[in-house]
């Protein structure tokens, strides 16, 4: 099933779920978001509201199909793959473009933080 729920929004005075919040998911990704379902939400008693049930729902009332949401996808993933191959480059007056250089990160962990230096007959609280 492409579609799941991850939570039913109820109302607390009728006992009725109002909204959805589903995914969708295919081979190479995934989309969410929430649907307020149209009114009136449906007689199905809370209790009965099985995850097929609120698929169901979920299905008559999205105007998107699932072709359409394969779409976003690919094209989601078509743009991240693209993103990945840019690269930064710096201008210059007098020669070509060179590439911006990032510094290395620095990691972390114990004996890796930076401090401020002590210096000569100083302790670090300056005294």
């Amino acid at each position: 099933m492409p579609f799941s729920i991850s939570e039913i929004i109820v109302s607390d005075t009728a006992d009725k779920v109002v909204a959805l919040n589903w995914a969708y998911e295919n081979a190479d990704g995934k989309l969410s978001n929430q649907w307020e379902l149209a009114q009136p939400y449906g007689d199905t008693p809370l209790k009965d509201c099985t995850e097929a049930i609120l698929v169901g729902w979920l299905e008559q009332q999205l105007p998107n199909t699932t072709a359409d949401f394969d779409k976003q996808i690919a094209d989601a993933k078509a743009r991240q793959a693209f993103n990945e191959t840019l690269k930064p480059y710096t201008p210059h007056n007098d020669g070509p473009p060179t590439p911006v250089v990032m510094p290395a990160p620095i990691p972390d962990g114990p004996g890796t933080q930076e401090s401020d230096p002590v210096l000569p007959g100083k302790t670090k609280k300056g005294k």
